[in-house]
C-alpha cells in the first residue's frame, strides 16, 4: 500500500469532526481503514478531550497506543467498573465463578429427583444467567434502587429455549443473590455493564465520545452510551453489513437507532484498503458502495466445482457459517499430512460436556449416536426461533466424531485432540473471523448462509471480506478423495 494520504471521504470527515458540532454516524466497510479515521479525528480536535469505546480490551490497548494524548480509549466494561466502584464506595474483588456458586448452592440443598434435574439442566441454566446480565434483567420481585431494563415476561419469552418452572425459580434466586453480593464487590465480568446500568452511578464526562463497532451494540450498551453523551457530543463508525451478534444480544439496527436517537449526520468510507478489485465488487450484492483503491491489485474469486486439499496451502483460512462441515474437512485434512487449526475452545468445551452426560465413557458409538439423536430431537421441540439451527450443528459436530470412534470416551478424545491441535491452516466460523484477514481465504459450504436473512447476509459478507487476495468458494460434497 502507498504512504498513508487520507482519501476525500477521510477529509470530508475530519472536517465535519472540526468544522461542525453535528454528531457523525459514519459507515465504514470492510477494510475501511476505520481505526485511522478515529486517528484523524482525535487529532483534528487537539483541544477536545474525548472518550473512545473499544470492543474489545486489546483494540482499548491498540487505541491508546495510536490515539494522541487529548484521548482516552476504555472498553465500556472498563468505565462500567469504575463507575461502579464509585457507586458502593468499595473496592471490587472479581469473581467469574460468582454464578456457578451461588447456583450450585442452591442446587445442593434440593430434594433427590428436583436436584438431578437441576444438574442436568445446570449448563443451561447458567447461560439463561449470563443473558440476563446482557439484557439488563432482575426479577420484578426484587425491590429497590435499581430499575431494569426488561420485565419478566419479555425476558423469559425472547430466550431462545423455553425454560422449565424449576429453571425459573433458580435463575431468579441467583440473580438476586448474585447482585447482593454486587453491592458488597463482589462482581464477575458480565456485572460490570449489568449493575452500573441499573443503577443511577456516576459516569465521567466528555465533551466528545468516540465509538467503534457501534453495529455491535446491545441494548444495554446504548442504555449506558445515553447516559455517557447525554447532551454532549458522539461520533459512532461501525457497518451495518457486519453486524453478526445478534444471538449474544446485540441489535440488528445498532445504527440505525443511533442515528435516530442522537439525529447524527451520516458520512462513508467505502474504499476497502484491505480487499482486492474482485473481492469488493464480488461484495457488492451486500454493500453496493464498497470499492477497492486505484492502486489495488484485481485479486482472485474463483467458484470450484471440485477440489482437492492439496490445493489449501499453510497460511490459508477455511470458514464456514457452521462448526461441523470444519471438524468434518479438519480430519480429512490430518489425513492428507496438512496442519489444520480450528478456532474457538469456548465452542468445544460446551461441546465435550454434552457429549459427556450423554452416557459413560465406555458406552459404543451406535448407542451414543442414538442417544444424541434423542437429544437433538428433544432440543428441537423446546427450541424458539433461531436455535434449532445451533442444536442441529452440535449434534452433527458430535455424530463426525462418533462415526470415527468405537465408543464415546474415545469420540471426547478425539475432539480434544482436535481442538488442541496448532496448526498452519486455520479453520473457523464467520463469527470468529470477524476482524481478522488472510491473503486467501475458502469459503465452505456458502449455501449455509441464508442470505434472506439479514444476521445471515452479514455473516456471508463477514466472510468474504476477510480475504485480502484471493476468494475461493468450495463445497464439502465436491472434495476429491
Amino acid at each position: 500500500m502507498p504512504d498513508f494520504t487520507p482519501t476525500p471521504e477521510q477529509q470530508a470527515i475530519v472536517s465535519a469532526a472540526r468544522d461542525t458540532t453535528d454528531n457523525l454516524c459514519i459507515i465504514a466497510r470492510a477494510g475501511a481503514a476505520k481505526t485511522s479515521t478515529l486517528v484523524l479525528i482525535a487529532e483534528a480536535l487537539p483541544d477536545t478531550e474525548l472518550l473512545c469505546l473499544a470492543f474489545n480490551k486489546a483494540i482499548a490497548q491498540e487505541m491508546t497506543e495510536r490515539l494522541p494524548s487529548n484521548s482516552t480509549a476504555k472498553t465500556l466494561h472498563g468505565l462500567g467498573y469504575g463507575a461502579w466502584q464509585k457507586f458502593i464506595s468499595k473496592r471490587c474483588k472479581l469473581n467469574n465463578r460468582k454464578n456457578y456458586q451461588l447456583l450450585r448452592g442452591l442446587i445442593d440443598d434440593m430434594p433427590g429427583e428436583e436436584r438431578e434435574q437441576a444438574f442436568a439442566e445446570m449448563s443451561e441454566t447458567l447461560d439463561i444467567l449470563s443473558a440476563a446480565k446482557t439484557v439488563g434483567w432482575l426479577p420484578e420481585s426484587y425491590k429497590g434502587h435499581w430499575k431494569p431494563l426488561v420485565d419478566d415476561e419479555t425476558f423469559f419469552s425472547d430466550l431462545p429455549m423455553e425454560p422449565s418452572d424449576q429453571q425459573v425459580h433458580l435463575v431468579s434466586r441467583v440473580m438476586q443473590a448474585g447482585f447482593k453480593l454486587a453491592l458488597e464487590g463482589e462482581i464477575d465480568f458480565d456485572d460490570m455493564i449489568f449493575c452500573p446500568a441499573l443503577c443511577s452511578v456516576s459516569w465521567p464526562t466528555f465533551p466528545l465520545v468516540l465509538v467503534d463497532e457501534a453495529q455491535d451494540l446491545s441494548a444495554i450498551n446504548h442504555h449506558i452510551l445515553r447516559k455517557l453523551v447525554k447532551r454532549n457530543r458522539l461520533i459512532a463508525v461501525g457497518d451495518p453489513c457486519q453486524a453478526i451478534y445478534g444471538f449474544r444480544g446485540a441489535y440488528a439496527d445498532s445504527m440505525d437507532r443511533l442515528q435516530a436517537k442522537f439525529s447524527m449526520t451520516p458520512l462513508y468510507l467505502t474504499v476497502s484498503f484491505r480487499c482486492a478489485r474482485l473481492i469488493t465488487e464480488n461484495a457488492h450484492w451486500r454493500a453496493p458502495d464498497m470499492r477497492a483503491p486505484e492502486w489495488a491489485i484485481d485479486g482472485h474469486v474463483q467458484r470450484h466445482v471440485t477440489w482437492s486439499a492439496d490445493q489449501i496451502e499453510n497460511g490459508d483460512a477455511i470458514i464456514c457459517r457452521n462448526n461441523a462441515p470444519l471438524f468434518s474437512l479438519a480430519i480429512k485434512l490430518i489425513e492428507r499430512d496438512k496442519l489444520p487449526r480450528i478456532a474457538g475452545q469456548d465452542v468445544g468445551a460446551p461441546l465435550v460436556k454434552l457429549m459427556k452426560k450423554l452416557g459413560k465413557p465406555h458406552m459404543l458409538s451406535a448407542a451414543a449416536l442414538d442417544a444424541v439423536n434423542d437429544w437433538e430431537q428433544k432440543e428441537t421441540k423446546r427450541a424458539r426461533a433461531g436455535a434449532v439451527g445451533s442444536i442441529r450443528d452440535k449434534a452433527e459436530v458430535i455424530r463426525i466424531m462418533l462415526h470415527r470412534t468405537k465408543t464415546l470416551g474415545d469420540a471426547i478424545a478425539y475432539l480434544e485432540h482436535l481442538l488442541a491441535r496448532d496448526g498452519r491452516i486455520d479453520l473457523m466460523t464467520g463469527h470468529k473471523s470477524k476482524g481478522l484477514e488472510f491473503n486467501r481465504v475458502w469459503f465452505l459450504d456458502s449455501d449455509l448462509c441464508r442470505i434472506d436473512r439479514d444476521q445471515d447476509a452479514n455473516v456471508k459478507y463477514v466472510i468474504e471480506t476477510r480475504a485480502k487476495q484471493e476468494l475461493h468458494y468450495i463445497n464439502s460434497a465436491g472434495l476429491v478423495e
